[in-house]
């Protein structure tokens, strides 16, 4: 069974919240991990100067 009959499984057979968070969980740990990766390297390039980190910053604001 490959996975996208997994999920239309898990959408048609199971109940709305544990189908929620099956998808949910695994979403919300990669949003984590984004986060924390945008934090450490906004730290690094922090003490390279003020205008890299504002480079930096105008980058997250338009992706």
């Amino acid at each position: 069974m490959n996975s996208q009959s997994k999920k239309m499984e898990l959408l048609g057979s199971t109940s709305i919240p544990k189908a929620l968070l099956a998808m949910g969980i695994p979403t919300m740990i990669g949003m984590l991990v984004n986060a924390f990766y945008n934090l450490v390297d906004a730290y690094f390039v922090s003490g390279l100067g003020e205008s890299q980190m504002g480079a930096i910053s105008v980058v997250y604001l338009c992706v």
